[in-house]
């Protein structure tokens, strides 16, 4: 059993996004350890992750409040990959398109089909 403080540095550690459970009562101070060691899929939606990963908990905290990279709280249901984002871009910015550290090849120079990536050589016929 675990702290509920300490349940939400296990998520924020896990899942990558900060929570705030609240407990069912004033006298629960303790519940189980979150027992994930994996994050859940960058598709599933806040709901499905409320469902699946918080189950063991639904009798024993009456809401849960997930918050976004700036601190505020999510108002509606999203991805979690697309939460996950803001917090990236809390901190660096907003996430780009094209990665600024990308080497362009010489097109001139790529395979023509023939089995020989790369090497310019083209199969005399």
């Amino acid at each position: 059993m675990a702290t509920i403080a300490a349940v939400e540095k296990q998520i924020l550690a896990c899942e990558g996004f900060r929570v705030r459970l609240i407990p069912l009562t004033d006298k629960t101070k303790s519940i189980p350890d979150y027992g994930f060691t994996v994050m859940a899929p960058q598709r599933w939606r806040i709901s499905d992750w409320k469902n699946e990963r918080l189950a063991a908990y639904f009798a024993l905290v009456k809401g849960v409040t997930v918050f976004r990279g700036d601190g505020e709280p999510v108002q509606r249901d999203m991805q979690l990959g697309n939460l996950r984002d803001g917090y990236y871009q809390a901190v660096y910015g907003k996430v780009t398109t094209k990665p600024s550290n990308v080497v362009l090849l010489d097109r001139s120079k790529q395979s023509g089909g023939n089995g020989r990536a790369g090497t310019g050589l083209r199969r005399k016929r």
